[in-house]
């Protein structure tokens, strides 16, 4: 905890805008609602690791991710790195050469094309920025866990997502429970019916999926 709260200081100091998390469902539910650009992550996190929480990540952004972390042994890096971090450094790292790999990275975020912060199809426009949805032209109110449920389904439409795996993208933990998918599955469904399409599908047995509408 001191480890992280003195970090915040240091970027906060280096006037980046930072936001902390103390463990990996909170790390999940904070990277959804704010969509940083660069994530610094600890492999050793409570709860959900630091690798289980990249590879939620990874799912659904390309935001440029360092492990800062004391595993610093040459595997353990090796796997960090192939499980899509974009740098790897050992505990414990000099302030400089820390402040140089973020900038490194920001700067490559910057100069990088930028991806589609908006979705759209003959139905649904999402600006996933702004937290907006808007269902033919009518803007849709959504809660907070109903704007990640759907950007999970929309960026994955076509396939079929269980409530297990919702659970991990949506809430990032499993204890939750699945009737907490059913429930919001079926306000998104009262919120984005209304058409042709039926947009989320249940498919039996298996799970659900997001079907772009052809209207």
């Amino acid at each position: 905890m001191a480890l992280r709260q003195m970090m915040l200081r240091m970027l906060e100091g280096e006037k980046y805008q930072v936001r902390g998390a103390a463990d990996g469902q909170e790390g999940l539910k904070a990277f959804f609602s704010w969509q940083p650009d660069l994530v610094v992550l600890d492999v050793m996190l409570p709860g959900m690791d630091g690798l289980t929480l990249l590879e939620r990540i990874r799912e659904v952004s390309d935001a440029a991710v360092i492990i800062l972390s004391a595993l610093g042994r040459e595997h353990q890096k090796v796997r960090g790195l192939r499980s899509g971090a974009d740098d790897y450094l050992s505990k414990p790292s000099s302030i400089p050469e820390f402040l140089a790999r973020v900038e490194a990275l920001l700067r490559r975020v910057k100069e990088a094309p930028k991806i589609e912060a908006v979705y759209e199809d003959p139905t649904l426009q999402i600006d996933f920025l702004r937290h907006k949805v808007q269902l033919r032209s009518q803007e849709v109110e959504l809660s907070p866990t109903e704007f990640r449920l759907l950007t999970v389904l929309v960026k994955n439409a076509g396939v079929v997502l269980s409530s297990e795996r919702l659970l991990d993208l949506v809430w990032g933990e499993a204890e939750v429970g699945s009737e907490n998918v059913r429930v919001y599955i079926s306000s998104l469904r009262k919120k984005l019916e209304g058409g042709p399409t039926q947009l989320i599908e249940t498919v039996r047995e298996f799970g659900y999926r997001y079907n772009v509408s052809r209207e």
